[in-house]
């Protein structure tokens, strides 16, 4: 069984999402965008520990765009499948499969003015709230439902510490308690009597029996006789049915309590203990299905510690439970699968849900992807905008190119992604799924004249790939693909830029050569460098005779250089008085990019 869609409607940061889902997901998006608010929308459906007054809501809770003259609702369906293959579940939830869709149970609430109220609502007290099932009203969530449906929270601010501290609230609770029940009594007794024995040695220590006798003498004294509260010192209670209270987790070979772990390493514990808990009651025919939120699970987790954590909770293939996170962490969002990730974004005065669940791509550009993330810390998951760019020279120029026409795109949110080739496709892919605009810097690559330039074919694949995840978007006519293998550079470039797609008329190389001043101010950095002999020597040579320069070679040694550095020596030259024109493709896109995050 697993969750596999979400619809939210009118409530707090959502106006309408309708978002397709995998087993495990995890949710990102800036601050205040909404992801606890997601949290809680689905929490009052399934969750057992929330109560009425909770589920009872405000008017605040509707979302800022309501006009409530209308009797606007709040809406929140949960859809599950898969349930067929437990024979309880499939009795239990029955009535709540929708009528269109026998293989679908649908679980909703739903926040509305109440019927008798004929004008404008006034006050929370003008509204109820409903929970139902299988999209019909009068098929009630019972209690059942969300013990054998269950969901357990952990909020950012969580006290891992005192929760695995405290009896009543601890994880280990159940855990322990299951575990006694195997053990049988005359075993438990003999433990009671040794223990008894291990209190009465202490206490009998000088030392400690002074102590002991001193205490209960003053309390003595302040309670009376008839309220002697009988106090003595020991370690543990000795009796048999408390025994098991006094076991606890412990670190470091249990030379330290719980207390003492750090504050990382008691989040790990109680998130394994959590799921653990999921497991047992699985096993004790106690629920079927876990949903275990947490917000923020990489609090108080250096790097490494994420990484290990998260590759193991999602590598686990359980269908009788699911981890929903939020999070900020670049590191844990490299990790996740990438069908598990939901992008946040706001989007003018509401927030959008962009789920890469469904995402159309194989495994190929699934692993590519995966890769791109893994190495870049996932830095284009959490960007407002995305410039792609084919390779190393343009991720170093790019930015710098931003800073001559006075545009920080660090400071805009906006990322320059090297797909390190020409193979854009499952990246703008990814980048339209996540709802992030793009723009797109690439070659018109002419061949020889006999054949069509290479960024024919590119652009049009491009759109193509768009197209498969955004079916808004028009799909190209055998029309538009005949126009595209005939038409003028000019025709084309112009017609593709409209879509965020920029080519030149050559290639990069020829561009940066051609450009006035630029190929002087890169020759001046990069004989700052102190190169090698035969890299000076031939910096010198170019120098002498632009018409020598090998564009190929001379962007090789401004990637050595690094997009850094040479972003912070160009931007010296500039206010050296250097005059540097940004190759006109190049100024358009980054204009693009600014209009649009």
């Amino acid at each position: 069984m697993y969750l596999k869609n979400l619809i939210i409607q009118n409530f707090r940061n959502f106006e309408s999402i309708d978002i397709p889902l995998s087993s495990n997901l995890v949710l990102l998006g800036e601050n205040r965008v909404g992801k606890s608010n997601l949290l809680f929308a689905m929490r009052l459906v399934i969750d057992q520990t929330l109560p009425d007054s909770a589920r009872q809501l405000r008017i605040s809770d509707f979302w800022d765009g309501c006009d409530l003259s209308k009797k606007p609702q709040i809406e929140i369906h949960l859809d599950f499948t898969d349930f067929e293959d437990d024979p309880y579940l499939t009795a239990l939830l029955t009535d709540y499969r929708l009528a269109h869709d026998h293989k679908t149970i649908r679980l909703s609430y739903v926040f509305r003015c109440k019927a008798e109220i004929t004008g404008l609502p006034t006050s929370s007290e003008d509204f109820e709230f409903i929970v139902y099932g299988g999209g019909v009203e009068t098929r009630p969530i019972h209690n059942q439902v969300r013990r054998r449906i269950s969901l357990d929270f952990l909020d950012a601010l969580r006290d891992a510490e005192n929760q695995l501290g405290s009896w009543r609230n601890s994880p280990l609770r159940p855990l322990i308690e299951n575990t006694m029940g195997s053990i049988g009594s005359a075993e438990l007794a003999k433990v009671s009597i040794d223990l008894e024995a291990a209190n009465t040695k202490i206490v009998e220590q000088p030392a400690i029996k002074e102590l002991n006798d001193s205490l209960g003498k003053k309390i003595l004294s302040l309670s009376g006789k008839g309220h002697d509260l009988k106090t003595s010192l020991r370690f543990s209670n000795a009796d048999p049915l408390r025994l098991f209270r006094s076991l606890g987790m412990y670190i470091d070979d249990g030379k330290r309590s719980i207390t003492e772990a750090s504050l990382g390493s008691a989040n790990v514990m109680l998130m394994a203990l959590k799921l653990e808990e999921f497991s047992w009651r699985k096993e004790k025919n106690e629920r079927n299905y876990s949903l275990l939120c947490i917000e923020e699970p990489e609090a108080h987790l250096h790097p490494q510690l994420q990484r290990t954590v998260f590759k193991n909770i999602f590598k686990e293939k359980n269908s009788s439970q699911a981890l929903i996170i939020t999070s900020h962490s670049p590191t844990l969002a490299s990790i996740v699968p990438l069908r598990s990730i939901i992008n946040l974004r706001l989007v003018k005065n509401s927030t959008k849900a962009f789920s890469l669940a469904n995402l159309p791509i194989n495994e190929d550009e699934k692993d590519d992807i995966e890769r791109y993330l893994i190495a870049t810390r996932s830095e284009i998951l959490f960007a407002k905008g995305i410039i792609f760019v084919e390779g190393d020279a343009e991720e170093a120029l790019v930015p710098s190119f931003a800073e001559l026409l006075e545009q920080d795109l660090d400071g805009l949110g906006i990322t320059v992604c090297n797909v390190a080739g020409t193979n854009f496709n499952p990246y703008v892919k990814l980048a339209e799924g996540l709802g992030i605009p793009f723009t797109v810097i690439t070659d018109w690559d002419p061949l020889d004249g006999t054949k069509p330039a290479l960024g024919r074919a590119r652009c049009v694949g491009i759109w193509d790939s768009l197209c498969e995840v955004n079916t808004e978007l028009d799909i190209l006519t055998e029309k538009n693909r005949k126009w595209a293998e005939t038409a003028s550079f000019e025709e084309f470039s112009s017609s593709f830029s409209n879509v965020g797609i920029f080519l030149n008329n050559e290639t990069f190389e020829v561009a940066i050569v051609q450009t006035p001043n630029l190929s002087s101010v890169l020759l001046e950095i990069l004989d700052e460098q102190g190169f090698g002999s035969t890299r000076t020597k031939r910096i010198n040579e170019w120098k002498t005779d632009y018409s020598k320069i090998d564009s190929t070679q001379l962007l090789a040694m401004v990637k050595d250089i690094g997009k850094g550095r040479l972003s912070g020596k160009l931007k010296k030259k500039i206010s050296g008085g250097e005059l540097i024109q940004v190759p006109k493709y190049i100024q358009d896109a980054i204009e693009y990019m600014v209009k649009n995050v």
